[in-house]
């Protein structure tokens, strides 16, 4: 995946290939856009994700103990045991909401997003808001998990 050619293609290359898995190596917002994709890929049973927590925020990799960084992973026996741990894992549902905003005549004013199984309010979402608003301006700052934190 890139900035340029996003999750799709790779879907799009093993949608015929049964029982395949998705690792995403990431934080929530790699993790969401591939989940997105997913979506929009109209699956009769969409393919199990698991999270290689790499990205800034690892809060959706924490809920569904996958760790909550790539130390974590680390401290768990490294990159085979994970791999391991994910053939063998078990498929957990994930509490997905499709939000949109319409007007009192039903026209839709925002394009619709898609929430996963928790909201952050408050502080949180305040941080969240502005770490990515600094990402969108000066992606040069932000090249590596270690420069992310």
């Amino acid at each position: 995946m890139s900035s340029t050619e996003g999750p799709e293609v790779g879907l799009h290359l093993f949608r015929k290939v049964p029982h395949f898995r998705i690792l995403v190596c990431g934080g929530d917002g790699t993790v969401g856009w591939v989940l997105d994709t997913i979506d929009k890929q109209n699956y009769v049973s969409p393919p199990p994700v698991a999270i290689l927590p790499a990205g800034t925020g690892n809060d959706l990799a924490r809920v569904l103990s996958w760790g909550g960084g790539l130390g974590s992973v680390e401290r768990q026996g490294g990159l085979c045991t994970l791999l391991h741990d994910i053939e063998q894992a078990a498929v957990t549902i994930l509490d997905r909401w499709k939000v949109s905003i319409v007007n009192q005549q039903g026209k839709l004013l925002e394009p619709s997003k898609f929430l996963n199984n928790y909201l952050g309010v408050g502080c949180d979402a305040k941080v969240a808001l502005e770490i990515h608003n600094m990402r969108e301006e000066n992606p040069e700052k932000f090249y590596n998990q270690f420069m992310n934190k």
